[in-house]
């Protein structure tokens, strides 16, 4: 009598034929995971595209981020061998590689949610991050501010696809902690005071053009920005068009003497 894998194992493990068959599901899923936590701690594209939904207010319920659904493959860019596969995939290798970018955008190129999925993988797959995510205000609900976009990286951690390994992520109020890792994403409003004191190693700014406080609170991130040891922080800007300092640190014209 010639027994099957399962059969086996159910007889090893003195198991029911559905037991044995749930614990080599598992066992399979827990490869899978582990297979999968090496290819995105490496880099952030494939569990954008592979891990990442999103919400759209507008037409309702889950979408899966597009990342290679894009068609629209660029072989000649220096970003990697091959080039990048779309605007998506360059966005994403360009942020991978420069601690620094600031980002025109037009609406509806989910720019915004790439940043926020790029800062939430920084904080799932990286240890020791102090991530701030900072808009005009800070918002007095998870609808307003950088609060919507504290409400917005957890809404990604909580619709993982099951292949992904699952990490606990604890929310409150404009914060959400790993406590896997000790990485933190904060949302804090604009202003010098409110960089300075928490010495972030990276800081997303949405709508960045904007702000009052644009230049003052961008030259407060400097410290963390030039870091020590060799070490820098991440400085990531967003923002659709609008006169002022983020026009002039995108065209590279902003001069001292402007104050």
């Amino acid at each position: 009598m010639v027994l099957s894998r399962d059969e086996e194992l159910s007889l090893r493990l003195d198991l029911s034929q559905e037991g044995a068959t749930k614990l080599a599901a598992l066992a399979k899923l827990r490869a899978m995971r582990l297979k999968n936590e090496q290819r995105f701690t490496a880099h952030p594209w494939p569990w954008l595209c592979e891990a990442v939904w999103t919400s759209d207010p507008f037409s309702g319920g889950l979408h899966k981020y597009p990342g290679e659904s894009v068609l629209d493959p660029a072989h000649g860019c220096a970003c990697q061998r091959g080039g990048c596969q779309n605007y998506l995939h360059h966005i994403v290798n360009t942020w991978w590689k420069e601690p620094r970018t600031a980002w025109p955008k037009s609406r509806r190129l989910l720019t915004s949610w790439t940043m926020i999925a790029c800062h939430e993988w920084l904080a799932r797959y990286r240890a020791g991050q102090v991530i701030a995510f900072v808009s005009r205000k800070q918002g007095q609900n998870d609808d307003e501010g950088s609060a919507e976009l504290i409400k917005r990286a957890h809404f990604i951690g909580q619709h993982l696809p099951v292949e992904v390994m699952p990490r606990r992520v604890e929310k409150t109020w404009c914060r959400l902690s790993y406590p896997h890792n000790g990485s933190v994403i904060l949302g804090i409003a604009q202003g010098a005071d409110q960089l300075r004191q928490l010495a972030v190693t990276a800081w997303f700014g949405d709508e960045f053009a904007f702000w009052e406080q644009a230049g003052s609170t961008y030259a407060a991130s400097l410290p963390s920005l030039e870091g020590s040891g060799g070490s820098a922080g991440r400085c990531t800007l967003v923002s659709t068009a609008n006169p002022g300092f983020f026009q002039h640190l995108c065209q590279d014209t902003w001069q001292v003497s402007r104050g």
